[in-house]
């Protein structure tokens, strides 16, 4: 097969895999895309009218002259990821008709296109609001996930845009979209019984699946996974702890093993070591001290850890770890204290209305193929550019969904 004709086929087979992955794009809102390249920025002004008052009149006495402050906001292009692989010359030749660069090449599109994906979503948690197992009977927030069942999805669908105007003052009547995974879509379709949601249908392009109430419904396994995990003791040498499909053992001596968290002299400390080791997405080593140290993760836990955040509360003796990209994080543990444990395991869903969060795709190789000078055969590299920005005024137009695992 000639490389020509190997090129060609690749081209088409990607660009059709990656825009049916990139639910994204339907919802973000790209005013952008045209006019960045890699590091330049693009500033909005913002401005706080809360300190305004609206105010009686005295007639024959000065005015009160309240005060609008203003600031700066930034979306800067420098996201910039990539993916390689190499095709040998033999390869192309004895795979015949089965073209080994489509069949590869289409896998590592879906790749790029989850990685996207997965950033993009992660916006969803710069929502000024949140709504959740408060919000389906009062006005309040919990921090509690909605658990799904035949009561909470009517509360949840006909309460979220009433929440939206109530609390950020925003008319939600049209242009809206509601972003689940397909468990939390199969719910909602089973609950409702709509006409109108066809989940088998979700395999369309970009995930659509039908009409909720007054939203769109997409289908997106790359939303961000969130849970607390509460560690308010110090664990025993070997005890571990189990999310997004990484475990991580706790151990008095670190023996080289893939994961490991050394068991500091407090509880406090460990917990610190365990996030600092998350926000190094696991890839980071650092050697044994008196009360710091970690073995760095295999290479499938950095991956999973690409992305992935924590935030250590020494009040609460809690954990919360962010995984943007990984659904539903699936949690366990063996901790010793049975008093520690996981909370609020949930996925971040996006209400509100499209367009909210800005996107940029500057540049998107869809392939480039470069002759390699030691070997027969072809290194293949795709990649991305973007930038991803929440503006104040868009984070009021949409809502943070906590939906339970």
């Amino acid at each position: 097969m000639a490389l020509s004709n190997f090129q060609e086929h690749f081209d088409n087979s990607y660009e059709e895999i990656f825009q049916k992955a990139l639910v994204s794009k339907e919802i973000m809102n790209t005013r952008f895309e045209a006019k960045l390249k890699y590091g330049e920025s693009v500033e909005r002004f913002t401005y706080d009218i809360s300190g305004v008052r609206v105010r009686t009149v005295t007639r024959g006495s000065a005015s009160t002259v309240d005060t609008v402050t203003d600031g700066t906001e930034l979306l800067t292009i420098n996201l910039e990821k990539e993916t390689t692989f190499h095709i040998s010359d033999g390869e192309v030749t004895q795979a015949g008709p089965l073209n080994p660069g489509t069949v590869i090449g289409g896998q590592i599109g879906l790749k790029v296109a989850i990685d996207l994906d997965s950033r993009c979503f992660a916006e969803v948690r710069n929502a000024l609001h949140t709504f959740d197992t408060g919000d389906l009977t009062t006005g309040a927030s919990t921090g509690v996930p909605v658990t799904l069942s035949l009561t909470t999805v009517p509360q949840m669908t006909t309460r979220m845009a009433a929440k939206l105007k109530k609390q950020n003052n925003q008319m939600v009547t049209s242009n809206m979209a509601f972003v689940v995974d397909s468990y939390a879509a199969a719910d909602i379709e089973q609950y409702l019984l709509g006409k109108d949601i066809d989940i088998a249908g979700s395999v369309f392009k970009n995930g659509y699946a039908g009409a909720v109430r007054n939203a769109t419904l997409y289908v997106s396994e790359n939303l961000t996974g969130v849970a607390t995990l509460g560690l308010a003791t110090n664990p025993t040498d070997g005890d571990t702890i189990t999310f997004a499909g990484v475990t991580v053992t706790f151990v008095a001596t670190l023996s080289g093993g893939d994961s490991e968290i050394h068991i500091a002299s407090t509880v406090d400390i460990t917990r610190a070591n365990l996030v600092e080791w998350i926000n190094a997405g696991g890839a980071s080593a650092e050697a044994e001290a008196t009360d710091t140290g970690y073995s760095a993760g295999s290479t499938a836990d950095q991956d999973a850890l690409d992305a992935a955040s924590a935030t250590n509360d020494n009040t609460a003796d809690t954990a919360l770890i962010v995984v943007p990209g990984a659904g539903r994080l699936v949690v366990s543990e063996t901790l010793t204290d049975g008093t520690d444990t996981w909370a609020n395991s949930h996925i971040a869903a996006y209400f509100g209305k499209k367009g909210a969060i800005d996107l940029v795709i500057q540049d998107m190789k869809k392939v480039d193929l470069r002759p390699t000078a030691d070997r027969r055969g072809t290194n293949v590299f795709s990649s991305y550019l973007a930038g991803l920005k929440t503006f104040t005024d868009g984070s009021k137009k949409f809502l943070n969904v906590l939906i339970a695992e």
